[in-house]
């Protein structure tokens, strides 16, 4: 099964008013380096969930896209935290499968 990121290569349009969340679809799951990842989109606004193993920990990345701001667990987060939010943000798009996730939408108005 295809990956998020060959799957959104063949889009030419992104709707930027988009407002979900994307997750696996079990606990189960994970990445092949062993983490989680839940990624939630508001527009310009990302929430990235991390878990690097069962049993750890998460960490909250916020990032608002606008403002060029991003929170990590509530706190200003430093340049290293913006690279591993991407670097981790990428990773995801490149391994989960689409098989293996689901797509949380708000409910309609």
């Amino acid at each position: 099964m295809s990956t998020i990121k060959n799957y959104i290569e063949k889009i030419n349009y992104f709707d930027k008013q988009f407002v979900g969340t994307i997750a696996f679809r079990n606990e189960e799951i994970t990445l092949p380096d062993n983490s989680k990842i839940a990624v939630g989109i508001d527009d310009g606004h990302w929430i990235l969930i991390y878990q690097r193993g069962s049993g750890e920990r998460f960490r909250v990345f916020s990032y608002d896209s606008h403002a060029s701001k991003l929170y990590v667990d509530q706190k200003l987060g430093t340049e290293e935290e913006y690279a591993f939010f991407k670097e981790r943000f990428n990773y995801f798009m490149a391994h989960a499968r689409v098989d293996e996730l689901v797509s949380i939408l708000p409910p309609e108005n």
